[in-house]
């Protein structure tokens, strides 16, 4: 039986407020994606020892976090990440995601891109690696 949401009051926040996120003492304050801020506990994970498929899990999570953050940075791979998100009827103004989604589903247009056919080390990742110099979009 799963735990039972404890609903909290409605409340309007102060305009200098209402763009809040992040850590407070032991409240963590969130921005959804309509606009809302919503506010819940800190979660105490103090005493937390991760499994090895969590770390397995986590490490993978980031990898592909890293690379939706240098993918969409490229207009070509980016402009490819918006019609995918317009064809899977998903937010097209949520790039990030879907290249999120298409590495985890083993697909790496970047490093297609960038090295062409060369195979991609088994230990490759996106987090220390840098774009050569080259126009970003939204600079």
């Amino acid at each position: 039986m799963g735990r039972k949401r404890r609903k909290g009051p409605k409340i309007l926040l102060h305009p200098m407020f209402r763009w809040i996120r992040g850590k407070m003492g032991k409240i963590v304050y969130r921005l959804s994606h309509n606009g809302e801020v919503s506010a819940y506990p800190a979660p105490d994970m103090s005493g937390i020892e991760w499994s090895a498929a969590q770390t397995a899990q986590r490490q993978r999570f980031a990898k592909a976090t890293a690379y939706a953050k240098l993918a969409i940075r490229d207009p070509e791979i980016r402009q490819f990440y918006v019609e995918m998100a317009k064809q899977r009827k998903r937010n097209k103004r949520r790039p990030f995601d879907m290249a999120h989604s298409d590495y985890c589903q083993g697909n790496d247009l970047l490093w297609k891109k960038l090295m062409g056919d060369q195979e991609k080390p088994a230990d490759w990742s996106w987090e220390d690696a840098q774009l050569p110099s080259a126009p970003i979009a939204g600079t």
